[in-house]
């Protein structure tokens, strides 16, 4: 893809508001993430919260084997059985969508369980194992159930927060008279991306793992050794010589040094000063980012007048439009009618600009991830990374500019890594963590 043309004029100003991409050293944004993780895994004060999954890879892969699972994320409830036949390959059976309960109206604690209960009563007979897939904040527990810590997404069911997810579940399912799964755990789709990646490469011994999500937000999850999960009071006696899925919550971290215009663009979100990375990086931010980058340089006189009362008109950019700037596909839009090519040009130029750092930024992250999952398991020969997500896959070359930024940063480390894509990882790897 020829890049967007920048003149001297118009790079003196990305490099003003630090959104260059090589302004950022990876090797030192490496070292601070595993600084960061070091002091989450630690119980110490960091940006990365390191939760613990109590979740590992399954030690001989699931064979002839059925599981109930439940995945709930954004908008949607999804229903289904995982069948894992005879080589482990998953199959998907008995697949139900539904609206998420609370995403149109507002629903007391009793509705929301029993919506789920609804949902799960035609297949409580076809397994007595089920993994749930909770796309939402969610403090686990060694008994691998999850408390509710707030919604996001929009959810309006505000008696669940602080609620036990499936100790709730089972006592609606009680009160109904259905069947009660007899094991049942919690996990985040980040995790579930990771136990899909195992699914995909049949569970080969060959493999450690990474999960990596990047669509509307952004995060992470490796294998770690518990030996270096040392939340003593948080987590005593944790089995030795024993590993577990580590959700990162790396959309927090926070040790990016950002300019004016991030710093600016921050404090208009819902939450300023938090999700550092997310806001850098994911499809929740990125649009509204460059509409805010573009405003400063029409202030600051780099598009034309009637440039700046275009884009004032346009009322700005979101994140699925992105492709069709840097890519310059504007003929696609009849918004974009009328732009002057010099105008158009500063645009994309800042765009792709923005893009560029969110795909090296996001090198990083993962480049992170999977030194620490390769230290991890010292004899695993590769890092299976299974990644998820609309702006990873979908927008204009990212996927493209990230992973060349990722082989740069890993080419030092001689760490050998695949790249998978799941259909159905939340499914998939909601399954296989149940085994």
């Amino acid at each position: 893809m020829k890049p967007a043309a920048v003149n001297e004029t118009l790079r003196k100003f990305l490099s003003h508001y630090r959104l260059l991409a090589d302004q950022y050293d990876a090797d030192e944004i490496v070292a601070a993430f595993h600084d960061e993780m070091d002091n989450g895994l630690a119980g110490k004060p960091s940006s990365l919260a390191m939760i613990p999954s109590y979740v590992s890879v399954p030690d001989t892969p699931p064979k002839n084997r059925t599981i109930i699972v439940l995945d709930a994320g954004g908008t949607n409830f999804r229903t289904a059985v995982v069948r894992f036949d005879n080589e482990s390959a998953p199959h998907i059976d008995s697949f139900t969508n539904n609206p998420m309960p609370g995403i149109d109206k507002e629903v007391t604690k009793e509705e929301f369980f029993g919506s789920i209960a609804e949902f799960l009563a035609p297949v409580l007979n076809k397994s007595r194992q089920l993994g749930f897939c909770f796309s939402y904040p969610a403090a686990i527990d060694r008994q691998r159930d999850g408390t509710l810590l707030y919604w996001t997404k929009e959810i309006k069911a505000p008696g669940v927060v602080g609620k036990k997810i499936l100790a709730n579940l089972a006592e609606t399912l009680r009160e109904r008279n259905l069947p009660v799964p007899e094991a049942m755990l919690v996990l985040n789709d980040t995790v579930a991306s990771l136990m899909a990646g195992a699914a995909a490469v049949r569970f080969s011994p060959e493999y450690t793992y990474v999960g990596f999500i990047l669509g509307t937000g952004t995060n992470t999850s490796y294998i770690e050794s518990n030996a270096r999960i040392t939340k003593e009071k948080v987590l005593p006696a944790l089995p030795a010589g024993a590993s577990q899925a580590i959700n990162v919550e790396s959309a927090n971290f926070g040790k990016v040094q950002r300019g004016d215009i991030d710093e600016a663009f921050d404090g208009t979100t819902n939450s300023p000063g938090k999700y550092t990375l997310e806001k850098m990086v994911s499809g929740a931010y990125l649009g509204p980012l460059c509409t805010a980058a573009i405003r400063v340089a029409a202030s600051e006189g780099l598009l034309s007048h009637h440039g700046a009362v275009f884009f004032k008109k346009l009322g700005g950019l979101e994140t699925k439009e992105l492709s069709l700037v840097i890519g310059r596909s504007y003929g696609k839009r009849p918004e974009f009618s009328g732009l002057a090519q010099e105008d158009a040009e500063v645009m994309a130029a800042i765009t792709d600009s923005i893009v560029e750092r969110a795909a090296k930024l996001t090198a990083i992250n993962l480049a992170a991830a999977i030194l620490r999952a390769a230290r991890s398991a010292p004899k695993a020969r590769k890092v299976c990374v299974s990644a998820d997500g609309s702006v990873y896959y979908k927008l204009h070359s990212f996927q493209e500019r990230a992973e060349k930024y990722l082989a740069e940063i890993l080419k030092p480390h001689n760490v050998e890594y695949d790249i998978v894509k799941v259909d159905d990882a939340p499914i998939i790897g909601a399954a296989v963590a149940a085994c």
